[in-house]
């Protein structure tokens, strides 16, 4: 299952360093977590802690913050490594003197943070709109067996040929997925392209489908609070969730990305979502791991974008 998947990820991640340059002493660590999210966590955890905190924007998207306590203070320096995951380097000093062995204290924070991020069960979305609802056959569950772990997402069909366009971060190293189609039919899947930046990736079944989603009926931009939808397949049934956009577009990484509050499940990622006409609007990427109410959503210029490179 994915939540065995992410376990396996989790652990590698706590374990991955990275020396700071110019000191071999100081080291970041890698987390699977957007920087927002680091950030908001982080500066409450020194606040919680009785530090005095400032941040500072640093250059590539970076993010200091700064605790200051009678003769302690602690640095740390957020960067994006990728759109949902976050290296953490810190400084700890202790009377002006270097407290690195203080920083212990910082990962046991971050491993407890995200061992407690659990999976809680979904509301049911208010009434989804036919024109939603008529897209359901065009929803496929794709399978990746790593050899170690199954791996579970969602895709979606967009040429009747058998091309589906799903995320591509759960697609390193893989040739060949499986594709369950929604009258339960197996196909074996062909990966065409990835795109791990834009994480999008094109999927080939070669076979002749009765349903597509289309790209070609392109809505105007999305507003704060506009009501969107999506079907997914967590756990390899395929669901309907409903949120609103939450805030402007915003660039991560060099990567514009809506945020919407909305019920994201593991097994989501890849899933189309439309406006209230059933329009394709996004691709969900993944959720806010500090929450089960906010997701991250690929918008549609990137989708085509991608979809019209050769």
């Amino acid at each position: 299952m994915r939540v065995k998947f992410y376990q396996i990820i989790l652990s590698f991640f706590f374990f991955i360093s990275f020396p700071l340059p110019g000191n071999t002493e100081i080291h970041g660590r890698l987390y699977p977590l957007p920087i927002v999210e680091v950030e908001k966590i982080l500066f409450q955890w020194l606040s919680d802690s009785g530090f005095e905190v400032t941040r500072r924007d640093l250059e590539g998207s970076q993010v200091q913050l700064k605790g200051i306590k009678e003769n302690e203070t602690r640095e740390l320096t957020l960067r994006p490594h990728s759109s949902l995951a976050s290296l953490i380097q810190p400084r700890f000093f202790f009377k002006g003197q270097p407290a690195q062995e203080r920083i212990a204290e910082l990962w046991t924070y971050l491993g407890d943070y995200l061992k407690g991020d659990e999976i809680v069960s979904m509301t049911i979305p208010e009434e989804v709109p036919a024109r939603v609802k008529s897209h359901m056959e065009s929803i496929v569950c794709i399978i990746v067996n790593t050899g170690a772990e199954e791996i579970q997402f969602t895709g979606f069909i967009v040429d009747r040929r058998g091309l589906i366009i799903s995320t591509a971060h759960d697609l390193t190293g893989v040739q060949e997925v499986t594709i369950i189609l929604a009258n339960g039919q197996e196909k074996k899947g062909r990966l065409v392209k990835s795109d791990p930046h834009r994480d999008l990736t094109l999927i080939d079944i070669h076979s002749k489908l009765n349903s597509s989603i289309s790209l070609a009926r392109v809505r105007g931009p999305l507003g704060n609070g506009d009501r969107v939808y999506s079907i997914g397949c967590p756990g390899n049934h395929r669901k309907f969730l409903s949120g609103t956009i939450d805030g402007p577009l915003r660039h991560v990484n060099r990567l514009p990305l809506w945020q919407a509050e909305m019920e994201i499940q593991p097994g989501s990622s890849g899933s189309p979502v439309f406006d209230s006409e059933g329009n394709l609007v996004a691709v969900v990427k993944g959720r806010y791991r500090g929450s089960h109410s906010i997701g991250f959503l690929i918008p549609l210029p990137t989708i085509l974008e991608f979809f019209k490179e050769k």
